[in-house]
């Protein structure tokens, strides 16, 4: 049974860090967070991918927030969300069609995404059928 322990409200799997598929970087310039949060009015966590994205010349960024994403933009950061993740997953064949829909239906529950995104997203996932 996969175990999840949960840290400054993230929920990882231990077995993943101790394999060393999930690196934790400390972030070390407290004041490029606080300007961040600041700037685009981020949260905490917001903040400190975005310094570490920047200060690890990081090709891609995953994040969802709005005001994060509007960061990125204006800072040259690449980034994808949890949909686009999925409908890649789904376009490389990681995820077959059912399971790629029941993500986006989960996606749609607990996520904080516009109706027309959701939406979008199911009609690339139906051309990919």
């Amino acid at each position: 049974m996969l175990q999840r322990e949960e840290d400054n409200g993230c929920t990882y799997d231990p077995k993943a860090l101790d394999e060393s598929r999930i690196k934790v970087i400390p972030v070390r310039n407290r004041k490029l967070v606080a300007k961040l949060q600041t700037d685009f009015s981020l949260g905490q966590g917001e903040a400190e991918a975005i310094a570490l994205a920047l200060r690890e010349s990081a090709r891609i960024i995953g994040i969802d927030d709005k005001n994060g994403i509007n960061a990125c933009k204006l800072l040259g950061i690449a980034f994808t969300t949890a949909i686009g993740i999925l409908l890649r997953s789904r376009e490389k064949g990681l995820l077959d069609g059912s399971a790629a829909l029941a993500g986006l239906a989960a996606l749609a529950r607990y996520g904080r995404y516009k109706n027309s995104i959701i939406e979008d997203a199911r009609l690339k996932l139906e051309v990919l059928e």
